[in-house]
């Protein structure tokens, strides 16, 4: 009943964030959403990554790491453009691979392709999502 970034947005105050909400229930609402829900995050401030695992038996094997390129547009803070490829031996990567796999290992992921999306924050990675 929506992907992506639909009704996303960043909000600065308390009360855009309030109305933001009202806004994205009371649409769903009206097409009849069963199970109506917002998921509220905290904005993550740095470069988002996607990191792209198979395993097997608990060894992982890295396919892919993506930079994603976003820029704001049409009054959205951001939006997604697409990806660039990250060299697999830097530095950066090497970080984000290690990090990616232990969250495979927290999560008990241990066999199937995955993707998670992690965001390299002033303080580190912090996970945004695993698929």
């Amino acid at each position: 009943e929506g992907g992506g970034s639909f009704g996303v947005k960043l909000c600065t105050t308390k009360e855009e964030a309030k109305v933001h909400f009202q806004l994205l229930m009371d649409s769903q609402r009206k097409c009849s959403a069963q199970g109506a829900a917002v998921l509220c995050q905290e904005f993550l401030k740095g470069k988002e990554y996607v990191v792209d695992h198979v395993s097997r038996d608990g060894v992982h094997k890295c396919m892919m790491v993506w930079v994603y390129d976003k820029r704001p547009t049409n009054g959205a803070a951001f939006v997604y453009y697409g990806m660039v490829p990250v060299d697999a031996n830097s530095e950066e990567a090497k970080l984000l691979i290690k990090y990616t796999q232990g969250v495979l290992d927290a999560l008990r992921l241990h066999n199937g392709p995955s993707h998670g999306e992690i965001m390299m924050t002033s303080d580190g990675p912090c996970l945004v999502e695993m698929n």
